[in-house]
């Protein structure tokens, strides 16, 4: 049983039809639904609702996070006054989840990726 969201991460991240929204799987209800099934015992959690429910609690903190970068980084502040998150998963959940926000920026070419500043 997983306890941590790292560990809960690690198993999320083997399910690409769950997160990355590139894939035809993404919008397959079908795949969807076993991925859920395979990860549910993992999970520690009791049914498929309250999975639903933890995964849209990690993506909606992840989402906040970036946000918080992003309008750090438009103040016009220095590298050293960008925000950089707390939580101990967000880089895990950053190393893959970061394929659909890139996607996202792509459109808007005049953002600064928000990776630079977590190599500092």
């Amino acid at each position: 049983m997983v306890f941590n969201n790292i560990e809960f991460l690690k198993h999320y991240e083997e399910h690409p039809c769950l997160w990355d929204k590139s894939i035809p799987d993404f919008k397959n209800r079908q795949k969807r639904d076993a991925a859920e099934e395979k990860l549910l015992p993992v999970s520690g959690l009791s049914n498929i609702k309250e999975l639903r429910a933890k995964i849209r609690s990690i993506r909606g903190t992840y989402n906040q996070e970036v946000g918080k970068i992003k309008k750090s980084m438009r103040t016009g502040s220095g590298a050293a006054d960008v925000y950089k998150p707390k939580l101990n998963w967000f880089s895990y959940a950053d190393s893959f989840l970061r394929k659909n926000i890139e996607q996202e920026i792509e459109t808007e070419s005049n953002l600064v990726s928000y990776k630079f500043i977590l190599t500092f």
